[in-house]
């Protein structure tokens, strides 16, 4: 697996231009985003280029999307996600989600939204805010590997009965990493 990350800032108006005319549904369907939602998707379809040419010596290719709309490649897998400043893309040659957030604007509740009753426990235990955005993110990168829909994310639990995180959960390998308020979570199908 292949993940890079980009600040949306460090693309020139060039590039942003060429990628946009190089994925003119991805033009089309960002029109009216606001500015910065526009680079952020862009930024994701740049790296996805760049990852493409230099695994698979690929300059062309065409984005299909399957019936829940995530978009998919005939002779690959990959996510793309962005948040806040940034913009990341994983690539690999089994199924894989990814899934980045800015670390901000967290409230502690009884019960998140989409986490089994032991997935709240489990955030409100301690270190509430990491742990609340680690299993976050983990879940959405899960359910954009299997191809899935956010719902789906209520399905899965991502917990132990002993309170641990899961790293591996229905063939899936998980990965996170913080950097910089943000957090970027993988899951690849092993």
């Amino acid at each position: 697996m292949e993940i890079r990350r980009i600040n949306i800032g460090d693309i020139s108006e060039t590039e942003y231009e060429k990628t946009a005319e190089y994925f003119p549904e991805t033009k089309e369907r960002i029109k009216n985003y606001c500015p910065d939602d526009q680079k952020r998707t862009l930024a994701g379809r740049y790296l996805l280029k760049q990852i493409i040419k230099e695994l698979y010596g690929r300059e062309e290719f065409t984005i299909a999307f399957n019936e829940n709309g995530k978009p998919t490649l005939d002779f690959c897998f990959f996510s793309i996600s962005h948040s806040g400043d940034y913009a990341v893309c994983a690539v690999s040659d089994s199924p894989v989600g990814v899934d980045i957030e800015h670390m901000k604007s967290f409230k502690q509740r009884d019960k998140y939204m989409l986490f089994t009753l032991r997935e709240s426990e489990y955030v409100n235990e301690c270190d509430c805010e990491n742990r609340f955005y680690t299993l976050w993110t983990r879940k959405e990168a899960y359910v954009k590997a299997k191809g899935g829909v956010i719902s789906d994310a209520a399905k899965t639990e991502l917990v132990t009965p002993v309170f641990k995180l899961k790293d591996n959960y229905d063939g899936f390998e998980l990965t996170t990493e913080i950097t910089d308020g943000y957090i970027l979570s993988a899951a690849e199908y092993k």
